[in-house]
């Protein structure tokens, strides 16, 4: 997903720029959805971003008008991704990309809250891919934001690799750059799938709508342009199941990212899977 590159002791780090089944009783401290110990903010993971592959979160990259989107296959034909993606009503404008095989866009559902914050929407699929009937995808559940806070995800994106100076036009940025002259700075795409380790922390605003990551971390890790839609994801490997609990929403280059939670969209959207 996006990164900015980052040194650290000596040596310079690709830093990727870049969820939950209540089953029974669990002891106090346990996490309901992975059966291991709840972490603090503190505690978060550090691990360098790396290369993903799309079917570890079944992750799609949007051609949207004028640039491009991340998402999350909920089946063979639906992807969900940020509503603030959606830049045309033609679905014709939208082209979904998965493992390097395009699917064009027949319909565009956007969330009805998506003007209030709920920014999440579903593009429906002209066909399907050919996946298999075995093919996990990532699970969506009806939870409070409240039972994500201090626990470690992995966000994926397709956003921009690395970050450079302030631009008003492509001219003021180094080979290789483009840039994005709403947030008036220099980022170099990426073709990479990308993937990092964060805790979620609360958001400031509104704890029901959303929840934002503790970035950058110590590898110095953060979503960028590119990453809105992409998926933060809470792995169970014991029982081998992973949920999406986080849509990419909003940030920085610096030290802001904010998703959309899954207490805001869960419901809608598994009325419209």
């Amino acid at each position: 997903m996006n990164k900015q590159l980052f040194a650290a002791i000596g040596t310079a780090f690709s830093a990727f720029s870049f969820v939950a089944c209540m089953a029974g009783e669990v002891p106090q401290g346990i996490d309901q959805e992975t059966g291991g110990e709840l972490v603090s903010e503190a505690e978060q993971a550090i691990l360098d971003g790396t290369p993903a592959s799309p079917s570890e979160a079944m992750v799609v990259r949007v051609w949207i008008p004028d640039g491009s989107c991340s998402g999350t296959l909920l089946s063979s034909s639906r992807v969900l991704t940020a509503a603030h993606c959606f830049k045309s009503a033609n679905p014709a404008d939208y082209t979904v990309t998965y493992s390097g095989t395009n699917r064009a866009v027949s319909q565009i559902l956007t969330h009805p809250s998506a003007a209030s914050g709920v920014d999440v929407g579903i593009l429906v699929l002209s066909t399907p891919f050919s996946l298999g009937a075995l093919t996990e995808y990532p699970q969506v559940n009806v939870s409070d934001t409240d039972h994500l806070i201090g626990r470690e995800v992995t966000c994926y994106g397709y956003g921009a690799e690395d970050v450079g100076g302030t631009c008003t036009d492509d001219d003021d940025c180094a080979a290789g750059f483009h840039c994005n002259e709403d947030k008036g700075r220099c980022y170099k795409p990426t073709t990479t799938l990308r993937k990092g380790e964060f805790t979620i922390i609360s958001d400031h605003e509104d704890t029901n709508k959303w929840f934002q990551l503790d970035v950058p971390n110590a590898s110095g890790q953060i979503p960028l342009p590119g990453d809105s839609g992409g998926p933060c994801i809470l792995d169970n490997p014991d029982w081998g199941t992973k949920h999406l609990v986080g849509v990419t929403k909003a940030g920085n280059h610096t030290n802001y990212s904010r998703y959309t939670s899954r207490e805001a969209y869960a419901t809608w959207v598994l009325a419209n899977d």
